[in-house]
């Protein structure tokens, strides 16, 4: 009898932990494995799970009480509504994609016994303490993407030493991987000397698009044929004070005021195949102000591009500075500018960082290594919970 393992995911678009979630389901051992997932929306992830043929429920649940304090969602009407749908799918085990739904997959797993397993994918999920309270009181396995966001679910210790385990992300090589660069960038009406810089995340302050585009500005005054892909749509600006300042506008209005760099530029907004955008990219740079694993640095890398990025979070530990990539200060665009310089001007130096980037990616995230340990640790957690 294959084993039923339910997922609740919060985000109906795609974003970073919707991708690692779709590149488990895809490559998880289905004559061993049962999935169902569950998400509050209809939207890119929707359809996605349905290419895969793997069931989905449309559950809204309230992911947050209050999102300014990520106080967790715990609605009663909401928990009385996935206890109903656990009991007619009955799952051996409830995987959490998002700590802040632990309240639900918590009060339902004691309820009906079953184990609770979460993926813990930044240090929002353990800001305040009464997030590691819930955490603690309702899931008993935490998978924390790099060491330094393990550290951050054990620095009060509240939730238990034990329930805590580092599990870094795989990326699918087969599918991130060199390309030939000048049919890539002829899709997108370019010529084949064009060098493409891109930026990939979702519109958000806190991937500071705006030092992005400042590092553009100088990059295109020295290099006349740069090009700049913006990548990524709006999957919801909690920093926005009114319409008119949301972070989409303020990309905007930058470039309105800068028409030079404007022709240079390409927004695409949600890409369904990554892999075209990484064919068509000499460089990738990331400028987030915070970020726990830097998922598609790994992508760009195992793709064979190197990276400029600021050296936050999980972004050290994905990128050898001077080797794959740069590491750079946050919100310094005259740094990013010269490191890209740097690649550009020196084609053997570009050429070493994107062999060592490949291998790199190659030799320490492989999601086939990373599938078969998140399957192991169901079978571990399922036969020990309840004995």
């Amino acid at each position: 009898m294959k084993t039923r393992i339910l997922y609740l995911t919060h985000h109906t678009e795609i974003g970073g932990g919707e991708t690692i979630l779709l590149s488990l389901l895809e490559k998880l051992d289905r004559s061993s494995f049962s999935p169902n997932v569950v998400c509050p929306n209809q939207g890119t992830l929707a359809k996605r799970l349905e290419s895969l043929k793997i069931p989905l429920t449309i559950l809204p649940l309230p992911g947050y009480l209050l999102r300014t304090l990520f106080i967790p969602g715990m609605s009663p009407l909401g928990i009385y509504r996935f206890i109903k749908l656990i009991k007619t799918i009955k799952p051996d085990l409830i995987h959490l994609n998002h700590l802040n739904l632990a309240v639900y997959a918590g009060i339902a797993g004691k309820l009906l016994k079953i184990p609770v397993i979460a993926t813990a994918h930044g240090p929002w999920d353990t800001i305040y303490f009464y997030q590691d309270l819930t955490t603690a009181s309702f899931v008993d396995r935490i998978l924390a993407n790099t060491p330094e966001l393990e550290k951050k679910l054990k620095k009060r210790h509240i939730i238990p030493t034990h329930k805590v385990q580092v599990l870094a992300f795989g990326i699918d090589t087969e599918k991130f991987k060199p390309r030939p660069k000048w049919p890539a960038k002829r899709q997108f009406g370019l010529n084949h000397n064009d060098i493409v810089i891109s930026i990939v995340g979702r519109i958000d302050p806190v991937k500071d698009h705006l030092t992005f585009l400042r590092a553009a500005n100088l990059i295109q005054h020295e290099f006349r044929n740069a090009k700049f892909f913006i990548i990524g749509s709006s999957l919801g600006d909690f920093a926005k004070t009114t319409d008119n300042n949301t972070q989409e506008n303020k990309i905007k209005r930058f470039l309105k005021n800068h028409p030079a760099l404007k022709r240079k530029v390409i927004i695409t907004g949600f890409v369904e195949k990554m892999e075209e955008i990484y064919a068509a990219t000499d460089i990738l740079v990331s400028t987030s102000l915070s970020e726990s694993f830097g998922l598609v640095l790994a992508e760009a890398q195992a793709s064979g591009i190197p990276v400029v990025t600021t050296n936050v979070g999980g972004q050290r530990s994905v990128v050898k500075d001077g080797k794959t990539g740069f590491l750079v200060p946050p919100q310094k665009p005259n740094r990013i500018a010269a490191k890209v310089s740097i690649l550009i001007n020196d084609l053997k130096l570009h050429q070493t960082f994107s062999r060592n980037a490949q291998r790199h990616i190659e030799r320490n995230f492989s999601l086939k290594t990373y599938v078969r340990r998140v399957e192991k640790l169901y079978g571990k957690i399922i036969s020990t919970k309840w004995q």
